[in-house]
């Protein structure tokens, strides 16, 4: 028992010094650097002007949402209260009136809060030139004080590396132009 704890423990510190041994190198030849992506937006005096400008559109946008909800609400109250007095005819109507109202607020909801809607195309538009000055701040930043990589801490990303890093010509051409690659199989 005793030699396996003297081995493992050996084993460890050469472990340990391989791997220093290696790291060494690394941290002499290779400047990093990270930035809190968020810490810096918030802290830009015209972030808080676009995020006053985006939140007083959406409170106009809210209103109407809520006056579409309003008259969804009133209708399905009106056929639920007056349902059974009403005629098969009317009551038919009306239920379509509040399928057609829902319909609308459920379209507006879309139109401003969907995946591609306003609120989300009108609050890229006011964050791109932030957005823009910090990537350009992030790259004079790292070409002037000879970083290599830049990452986000927010995000976990990679924001900036220098262009003696990208691997991407070399890979391309090690790719060659396909002609030597077998063929594919076929679909049946």
């Amino acid at each position: 028992m005793r030699k396996s704890m003297t081995a493992g423990i050996f084993g460890g510190f050469v472990f340990a010094l391989i791997a220093g041994a290696v790291m060494v190198p690394v941290q002499e030849t290779m400047k990093l650097g990270f930035i809190d992506s968020q810490a810096v937006i918030g802290a830009y005096p015209p972030t808080q002007d676009a995020q006053a400008t985006f939140a007083t559109e959406n409170t106009v946008w809210e209103r109407q949402a809520a006056v579409l909800e309003a008259e969804f609400n009133r209708l399905n109250q009106d056929l639920e209260r007056q349902s059974l007095a009403m005629t098969p005819e009317r009551r038919a109507q009306l239920g379509a009136e509040v399928q057609q109202k829902y319909g609308e607020y459920q379209a507006y909801i879309d139109e401003i809060w969907g995946q591609t809607g306003q609120a989300y195309e009108r609050n890229q538009e006011l964050m791109a030139p932030i957005i823009e000055k910090v990537n350009t701040l992030i790259e004079q930043v790292g070409e002037d004080e000879g970083y290599d990589y830049i990452f986000d801490a927010a995000s976990g990303g990679l924001v900036y590396a220098a262009p003696a890093f990208d691997l991407t010509p070399h890979i391309i051409d090690l790719m060659g132009t396909g002609t030597d690659e077998p063929d594919l199989p076929q679909a049946p």
